[in-house]
């Protein structure tokens, strides 16, 4: 659907429409097979399909309508860059890359994509002028009413079975024209192929920004998506492994950098992946490579690209209803359930209206030049750049966060309680709370000290002196929580899973490895353990005594 519509509006023929939607399924069906096995740090190992992101659909149709193919395959690799540059540095985009920034920007999304829906409705060659009109509200009914009421099966079925009851009410009405379809071979290739081409012009720098922040949106839904993922994939309570997270989102950019390439629209996670795991029960990875297969093969049948691109335009306004009103709700879930701090939702009130009043025009705004007119015509640059200058204003007014850096070693104990010491201190917390944090400190440390010898176990003495163990703890508060985070190397099986096995088999007899994690299990409110390429992040909140 989402190459159909773009290359729709770019007027370029049947040519172009034909060979998007051949270049979509092959993408889809390679990055599938890619997330699927895994390759090196790219893909998530899981099944995790890919499909063209519908929410992408402004974007596209901006570029190739303002700059053509050539802008557009040019803008798309962009996108892509951003995702892997996200992807190897996951663990310090975290806190730009915030909930609510994410969330916002897919609210200001979901109108932006409205602005393009309804004009979908012209799409008619009716005699009767509301042939359109009742064409959409058909598609439109069948798809609400299976959303809202059908089984869990139903559910996913539902926008295929209300664009075939859509194009049903289309034919009655004599706005569906099938002879793409009839006369297009059951096995063959495109006759055209608009070639790469890379386009650096007035519209390339206009819409950057805007390209940029759908990399950025991409990399957090792939994060998303790739999160449910492992929880449907694996049996019994598990944490999450952001490697994989991490490899999911540097197969997104890969997906996209061959979609740039291939001249189509950006690609995304289907989130509907992990729903069917959870229906159906079954995760094996034997069904991603079958559904990448059967893309790739697909995109061989020039008869299913043709039924495909012969939807009419109002068939596409009554599905894109249910995914503008989806992805409004998604990004209000996620500033809601993300976020309890009351200032930050304010942040993403005021932040959708900005984005709002750009996009619609809803005041007069100054003739610059034309790259920064660019800019100010597009309620997500607006509306997300107002996010997030908002949210570092909050970031630099917070109390200030202590840092703490030394060598990841058992003698480095009397420097770090030195440092809890002064940071409780500048909170104004009592002794009691002191030692507690001392507490955690000490048993982190404890934890995390051997974890890091026994990466190197079977080295040599000379290697292991020669291997730098650093260790970083950043403090910080939220009213009297204190919250610790311990940053060092990679290390080997995940805490927060072995405090959850603590909880599940408690009994009396603790073994030595394990005295360390009872005691930090006991101090500590949340323990949360984020292992990255490179990187492990152990995140402790701790609450004052008697809380």
């Amino acid at each position: 659907m989402t190459p159909v519509i773009v290359a729709e509006a770019s007027d370029l023929g049947e040519g172009y429409v034909i060979w998007m939607v051949f270049a979509s399924l092959i993408v889809v069906g390679i990055s599938t097979l890619i997330q699927t096995r895994r390759v090196g740090p790219v893909g998530a190992g899981i099944v995790l399909p890919m499909f063209t992101a519908a929410f992408a659909i402004p974007f596209c149709i901006s570029a190739v309508v303002e700059g053509g193919p050539a802008t557009l395959t040019s803008l798309v690799v962009v996108s892509a860059v951003v995702q892997l540059v996200v992807s190897r540095w996951l663990f310090i985009f975290r806190r730009v890359v915030t909930p609510i920034v994410s969330g916002t920007v897919m609210m200001i999304l979901s109108i932006t994509l409205a602005s393009v829906v309804f004009k979908l409705l012209d799409d008619t060659t009716a005699e009767e002028p509301v042939g359109g009109t009742v064409t959409a509200f058909v598609a439109l009914v069948i798809v609400a009413a299976l959303a809202l009421r059908g089984s869990a099966l139903l559910r996913l079925w539902g926008p295929p079975i209300g664009i075939v009851g859509g194009c049903i009410a289309a034919a009655i009405l004599g706005i569906y024209d099938v002879s793409r379809v009839v006369e297009a071979p059951w096995i063959g290739l495109p006759q055209e192929w608009p070639g790469l081409e890379f386009e650096f012009g007035v519209a390339f720098w206009t819409l950057l920004p805007s390209y940029v922040f759908l990399g950025i949106i991409i990399a957090i839904q792939t994060n998303g998506a790739a999160v449910t993922a492992q929880n449907a994939s694996f049996r019994g309570d598990r944490s999450i492994d952001f490697r994989g997270v991490q490899g999911a989102i540097a197969g997104s950019g890969v997906s996209n950098m061959l979609a740039g390439i291939g001249g189509t629209v950006p690609t995304a996670i289907n989130p509907a992946g992990a729903a069917f795991m959870q229906t159906t029960g079954v995760a094996s990875r034997h069904i991603g490579y079958a559904i990448g297969l059967i893309f790739i093969l697909l995109a061989f049948v020039p008869k299913a690209s043709g039924l495909l691109s012969t939807i009419p335009g109002p068939v596409m306004t009554g599905y894109l209803v249910l995914v503008t009103g989806t992805l409004f709700a998604d990004g209000a879930r996620t500033v809601i359930q993300s976020e309890p701090n009351p200032q930050k939702l304010i942040v993403a009130g005021m932040c959708f209206w900005i984005g709002a009043a750009f996009q619609f025009r809803l005041f007069d705004v100054p003739d610059l030049n034309p790259i920064l007119n660019g800019l100010m015509k597009s309620g997500i640059t607006t509306g997300g750049f107002a996010a997030i200058a908002m949210i570092l204003y909050l970031e630099l007014t917070n109390p200030r966060r202590m840092r703490f850096r030394s060598k990841l070693d058992i003698d480095s104990l009397p420097e770090l309680n030195d440092f809890i010491t002064k940071f409780a201190n500048s909170r104004r917390w009592g002794e009691a709370m002191r030692d507690r944090l001392m507490a955690v400190g000490e048993e982190t440390l404890l934890t995390l000290a051997p974890m890091d010898f026994n990466l190197d176990l079977n080295a040599d003495d000379d290697e292991i002196d020669d291997v730098e163990r650093t260790l970083v703890v950043v403090a910080s508060s939220d009213g009297d929580v204190a919250e610790l985070e311990f940053i060092g190397g990679e290390g080997g099986q995940n805490i927060e899973d072995r405090v959850r096995q603590l909880q599940d088999f408690d009994d009396e007899n603790i073994v030595e490895q394990e005295l360390s994690l009872q005691l930090l299990r006991n101090y500590a409110s949340s323990v949360q353990h984020q292992q990255y390429h490179g990187t492990d992040i152990i995140t402790v909140r701790i609450e004052p005594p008697g809380a």
